[in-house]
């Protein structure tokens, strides 16, 4: 496997980035979203453009299958039954905050 080095404006939308949404292309097989080949693959912080079959994004205003905690949507999924995740998760502690924030909690450092 070659893997090249390149740059690419970042965005919010990591998964609109060229060169990320290239490399998705290959392995999760974002143009068919269901790929047999490629197995199943989750996305449990998914937001708006996930290529994952399942999705999930605790904000229900997101257009995700699933409004869950990250941990309660993968453990609804049997050992051994996934092929890959995405994990795209808020980096930064004031982004966790508006995430949460959005959905009526209060997030903190301390939790």
């Amino acid at each position: 496997m070659k893997i090249n080095r390149v740059w690419a404006m970042p965005s919010m939308h990591t998964f609109r980035i060229k060169p990320i949404s290239e490399l998705l292309d290959k392995y999760v097989g974002r143009k068919t979203l269901i790929s047999e080949i490629n197995g199943l693959w989750v996305d449990p912080f998914a937001g708006e453009n996930s290529p994952a079959q399942e999705t999930n994004d605790h904000n229900p205003d997101k257009p995700t299958k699933y409004h869950l905690e990250a941990i309660d949507f993968v453990n609804i999924f049997k050992d051994n039954s996934i092929d890959g995740v995405l994990f795209d998760p808020p980096y930064s502690n004031r982004q966790i905050s508006e995430h949460y924030k959005v959905i009526g909690k209060k997030y903190s450092q301390n939790q």
